[in-house]
C-alpha cells in the first residue's frame, strides 16, 4: 500500500503538469499582439584639429580655429582666423611689425668695423642700437638678407595637411622677392607657456622636416595657386594632456634677399599675404 503522503505528492505533481500542458495549448490557440522596439545608440569622436596663436586684435594665446572632420567635410566651429606670433614668443606678428620695422642694414668699410642693425631679431626696428663709426671714402650703408620668423600651433587627434596660398598686397612683383621655409618644433616654452610635452611630430619620419613638401626656401610667386606645404600621417597628440601639451609649433621663415641695395633706392615696401589652411584629408 502506498503511503498517503506519497500519493498526495504524486497527485500535486500530476496536476501541475496537466496545468502546464493546458496553458501551452491555450497559447497556441490564441496569441496576443507583439510590438518590437529596436534601439541602437551610436557615438563617435570625429577628427579634430585645434589651431592657436594670436587673433586679429593681437590677443595671445588664443584658439581661433577648431576644425572637425564630420562625414568627410571639414567644418570650423569658430568664426575667425588664427594670426601668427613671432617665433619663440607669444607676441602677435600682426602687431609686432609696425611701419618702423624694415630690412637689415649693414654699415660696411668703416675703420671702426662693420656693424648691422640685426640684433637677435633679424630685422631693423627702433630697439636696435648702433655704435658711432668712422667714415672713409668707401664707407657705405647697404641692405642685407633679412628674415622674419613667425609661428602657429596645432593639436590634433588625427593626421592632417596644411595648404598654403600667397597673394600680393600691392605689387605682384613682391612675391618674387620673398621666399618661405617651414619647420616644426615638438616641444618648447614660449613666454612662459610650455607646449609639446604630450605631443609627437605629426609625421612618422619624426624630424622637424618630416612631411614638409620641400626642404628649402620657395618663392611666394610659386604659391599663388595654392598647394600643400605639409602632409602628415599621424596625430600630434601622443599621450594624455592639455591642448598646449599636445600641440606642436609650425615655424615659418620668410627670407628677403635682393642683393645689396643702397640709399639711392629710396624707401619701399615688400609685402605679401600668406594664408595657411589646416585640414583633415
Amino acid at each position: 500500500m502506498p503511503r498517503m503522503g506519497d500519493l498526495k505528492i504524486n497527485n500535486i505533481w500530476a496536476w501541475a503538469r496537466m496545468s502546464a500542458v493546458f496553458a501551452a495549448a491555450g497559447l497556441c490557440l490564441s496569441q496576443t499582439s507583439i510590438g518590437g522596439v529596436v534601439d541602437r545608440p551610436h557615438f563617435n569622436v570625429d577628427g579634430v584639429a585645434i589651431v592657436w596663436a594670436a587673433d586679429a586684435s593681437g590677443t595671445t594665446p588664443i584658439v581661433s580655429d577648431f576644425i572637425i572632420d564630420s562625414g568627410g567635410a571639414d567644418t570650423d566651429l569658430i568664426n575667425g582666423d588664427v594670426h601668427t606670433v613671432i617665433t619663440g614668443s607669444l607676441v602677435a606678428s600682426n602687431t609686432a611689425f609696425p611701419d618702423g620695422t624694415g630690412a637689415t642694414l649693414r654699415i660696411q668699410n668703416s675703420p671702426t668695423g662693420n656693424q648691422t642693425t640685426r640684433q637677435g631679431d633679424r630685422f631693423t626696428s627702433a630697439s636696435d642700437v648702433l655704435n658711432p663709426f668712422q667714415l672713409t671714402g668707401g664707407t657705405d650703408v647697404r641692405t642685407i638678407r633679412s628674415d622674419v620668423l613667425t609661428s602657429f600651433y596645432v593639436a590634433t587627434n588625427k593626421a592632417f595637411n596644411i595648404d598654403v596660398i600667397a597673394a600680393p598686397v600691392s605689387n605682384p612683383a613682391d612675391l618674387n622677392l620673398i621666399r618661405v621655409r617651414m619647420r616644426m618644433t615638438q616641444t618648447g616654452n614660449d613666454d612662459g607657456l610650455a607646449f609639446g610635452s604630450a605631443a609627437q611630430i605629426p609625421h612618422s619620419g619624426n624630424t622637424n622636416r618630416s612631411g614638409v613638401q620641400w626642404g628649402g626656401y620657395r618663392r611666394l610667386s610659386t604659391l599663388t595657386a595654392g598647394r600643400d606645404i605639409f602632409r602628415g600621417n599621424r596625430r600630434t597628440a601622443a599621450s594624455p594632456g592639455t591642448i598646449a601639451d599636445q600641440s606642436v609649433r609650425f615655424d615659418l621663415d620668410y627670407r628677403w634677399n635682393t642683393g645689396n641695395i643702397d640709399l639711392s633706392s629710396g624707401t619701399f615696401d615688400v609685402e605679401a599675404d600668406v594664408i595657411y589652411t589646416v585640414y583633415i584629408p
